[in-house]
């Protein structure tokens, strides 16, 4: 169950954690890239791993643009609607 954490915890550590993860894709050719487990972000940060945990997922969800849900909505609708994207399902 999720631990519930401060807004000035969350704020704290919101941007040093987001970093640490897989949350965003990225390639250096020759720099192999793992995302910390949330267990590695607590022990880095000295926070425990319940609230790592936390503040990478609503970290991950905040980073995500609300637009891009519904762009996904028209695009979901044009898939399983039969027309083509851009045009609309039916």
């Amino acid at each position: 169950m999720p631990q519930p954490i401060s807004a000035d915890l969350y704020n704290r550590y919101r941007d040093l954690v987001l970093p640490l993860t897989n949350a965003t894709q990225r390639y250096e050719p020759g720099m192999p890239h793992r995302g910390l487990t949330d267990a590695e972000i607590a022990a880095e940060l000295g926070v425990t791993e319940a609230v790592a945990r936390e503040i990478r997922c609503v970290a991950e969800l905040e980073s995500v643009d609300i637009a891009c849900y519904f762009e996904a909505d028209g695009w979901k609708e044009a898939r399983f609607g039969g027309a083509e994207p851009g045009e609309t399902g039916g």
